[in-house]
């Protein structure tokens, strides 16, 4: 400690100055002339202990005493009084503070007494002055880490506070790599003198030690000077084991005292938490980025199936094979994701793989139809996908051989997917990604053979239409010419060209001229139909008065009206109503719905059609008073060969293709039909046309 001596008698500060050199050999001691001389002293350093005596001070100097005390708070006042008046009144004023107030007689004798107080006074306040400073130091680290959320910003903050806290001149905070046997990070704060390479080779070590031994380690860095330098390592440590380390190098007289020592510990703890925290925040973010490259992989193959899905209920739509092939390879290419998609099919006689085309992620087609594989097991590695049991097959690079269909490039992974319904063989698909290169996941092969699945029963529907087709077509070929014969011949009879009849052979006559037209009726529709389903319905729009087609079809069915005992009612618009339409198939949908709306009614019924202009369209509506149709049949009644209910199914003429056809060839033209029914309370069909021939 540092103290000034100042008093009147000049013997006297030298005998004092003698014996506390005596009694305090580690105290510096000096000595001051005057007042003057006291604050400027005071002025220029920290003294801990000043001697005053009142015989210096200028009058009156209790007060100049306090105006002294003043300028040094943290000093400890030793008042040397020559009588005891002084004594009182600076004993009075010094009440409460640090003054220790003596009578220049006794001082001598008390010497010891009062060094060992002021010592234990400073001592104190430094104490107190260093837990402050520590706690301040706290305090500020405090509000670094809840501003800071990253690991380098909280850690440089710890170290401030240790170099704070220690008084150190550097320190260094090391970290552990995921194995735990080395330092993955040693980062050092603080003053970078030549020295601190030197220091941070010695610190890395004694970190390294104080860890494994899992205590605080000391160790001296030169014995030189009267203040020798010292490493001071503390471990790291978290509850599943070592994390790291903490190092400073400090150079002090004293060793660390026991709130250093303290709050040393307490920030390793606080490290140790921070350093949990990044590891577990770093682990959460990594989840995080897995759940969420997840959920977006999810999402994409969601997506896919729902495009693929969409792509296989469009598959199951088309009516032609080459529409039907096209949509299945650009939409396993595109929607699925592969670089090309090839089909080949089955001959008739299952001997070949012929390729019809094939697809490629930008949607471009080709023709492939050259290609030609035979359908032998063992011949080839499509013929073995084809006709093995295994619900797919995947290639790599390593799995092709010379025999393989394509060029070398193309021999990167493949998938193939062979075409079954009904565990026949229709066709094969062949998926690959030669030119990006890369792997076929699960997801997709799951999508390429559900789009299969759907697409092999497609193609085989396809097959058996074109089979119903010809048989369709055979059959209306092989009775339209006889039908035509029994109708000429039943028209010369009834002409009586062959003789007279009589009135019974007229209604004989006359039921097998219906039953003829009927016939031909069936015939119509089932052609109709059978082109329907080929495509080879041709339209032919033009602009028409949809008036003088709502006239042409109720006068047609007029006379079948009065025979069923059905009156046809029309209400027409007094302008023309023109649309843009081919005037022959809307009178072949008008025809038949009025002719159903006659055939589907009440004896003493009514028939009103209608044609009006609503929201942009041309709308006809035919109403009936029959018996109506459950709502539960009402979607059904449009599919080919249904005859709806027993209820509204009386033995009425036909085969159930009416509505069904009246549908389809409303489409084409780019409209549609929509049902209002109730039970009891008949039925209204509208056909809703575009103006302009446009669909809307």
């Amino acid at each position: 400690m540092r103290i000034l001596i100042g008093c009147a008698n000049e013997l006297q500060t030298a005998e004092i100055l003698a014996e506390i050199s005596r009694v305090a050999p580690d105290w510096q001691a000096s000595e001051y002339l005057s007042v003057t001389d006291l604050e400027t002293l005071l002025a220029q350093g920290r003294y801990d202990v000043v001697v005053c005596d009142l015989e210096l001070l200028p009058s009156p100097p209790l007060q100049e005493l306090h105006r002294i005390t003043v300028l040094a708070p943290d000093t400890y006042f030793i008042v040397l009084a020559s009588s005891d008046s002084q004594l009182l009144g600076a004993r009075a004023l010094s009440a409460g503070a640090d003054y220790h107030v003596i009578k220049h007689d006794r001082w001598i004798n008390e010497l010891l007494l009062v060094v060992k107080h002021a010592e234990e006074t400073i001592n104190s306040h430094q104490q107190v002055r260093h837990l402050c400073e520590i706690n301040q130091h706290l305090l500020d680290l405090a509000t670094v880490l809840t501003t800071e959320k990253d690991i380098a910003p909280q850690l440089d903050a710890i170290a401030q506070a240790v170099l704070g806290i220690t008084d150190a001149e550097r320190c260094w905070i090391g970290l552990l790599n995921q194995e735990g046997d080395e330092f993955d990070d040693f980062h050092g704060y603080g003053r970078t003198e030549s020295e601190a390479t030197d220091w941070e080779t010695r610190a890395r070590d004694t970190a390294w030690r104080s860890l494994h031994d899992k205590e605080l380690l000391i160790d001296r860095i030169d014995e030189t000077g009267t203040t020798p330098r010292r490493i001071i390592a503390l471990p790291i440590v978290l509850e599943n084991g070592p994390a790291g380390a903490l190092a400073i190098v400090r150079a002090a007289a004293a060793p660390l005292n026991e709130p250093s020592k303290n709050a040393l510990q307490f920030l390793c703890v606080l490290t140790a938490i921070l350093i949990h925290n990044d590891r577990l925040n770093r682990h959460l973010q990594r989840r995080g980025q897995q759940i969420e490259a997840a959920a977006a992989q999810a999402w994409e193959e969601a997506e896919r199936a729902r495009m693929v899905l969409n792509a296989a209920v469009a598959v199951t739509d088309s009516q032609r094979p080459s529409e039907v092939l096209e949509k299945i390879a650009t939409n396993a290419a595109v929607e699925i994701g592969f670089d090309q998609v090839s089909i080949y099919l089955t001959d008739a006689d299952r001997r070949l793989l012929q390729g019809t085309l094939q697809a490629a992620f930008d949607g471009g087609v080709v023709d492939i139809s050259e290609r030609s594989y035979p359908l032998r097991p063992g011949d080839n590695l499509l013929a073995d996908a084809a006709l093995g049991e295994a619900p797919y097959v995947l290639l790599g690079p390593e799995d092709h051989g010379e025999e393989t269909p394509g060029s070398a490039e193309d021999n990167y992974p493949q998938l193939l997917v062979p075409l079954r319904t009904h565990g026949e063989l229709v066709g094969l698909l062949v998926a690959d990604n030669h030119q990006t290169r890369t792997p076929i996941p699960p997801q997709r092969i799951r999508l390429l053979r559900s789009l299969a699945a759907m697409a092999a029963v497609a193609l085989e529907r396809i097959r058996v239409g074109e089979l119903r087709e010809l048989f369709v077509s055979s059959i209306s070929h092989e009775l339209r010419a006889p039908l035509a014969s029994l109708q000429a011949t039943t028209e010369l009879i009834a002409d009586e060209e062959v003789g007279p009849l009589n009135e019974d052979q007229h209604q004989y006559l006359s039921r097998m001229a219906s039953a003829c037209r009927h016939m031909r009726r069936i015939l119509d529709d089932l052609t109709d139909w059978s082109h329907l389903q080929a495509g080879r319905i041709a339209i032919h729009k033009r602009k028409i008065d949809l008036r003088q087609t709502v006239e042409y079809a109720t006068q047609t069915l007029h006379s079948r009206a009065e025979q069923a005992g059905v009156e046809i009612s029309v209400k027409l618009p007094p302008d023309s109503l023109e649309v843009f339409t081919d005037p022959r198939r809307i009178e072949q949908v008008l025809i038949n719905l009025v002719d159903n709306a006659v055939k589907f009614n009440y004896h003493r019924g009514k028939v009103e059609v209608s044609a009006f202009i609503a929201d942009g369209e041309a709308v006809v509506q035919v109403s009936d008073t029959g018996p109506g149709i459950p709502a539960e049949i009402q979607d059904r009644i449009f599919k080919p060969f249904d005859r709806g209910t027993e209820e509204i199914s009386r033995p009425v003429e036909g085969v159930g293709l009416g509505l069904a056809i009246a549908s389809q060839i409303t489409k084409l033209l780019g409209g549609r039909i929509e049902l209002d029914s109730k039970l009891g309370q008949g039925s209204t069909f509208s056909v809703h046309l575009p103006l302009e021939g446009t669909s809307k």
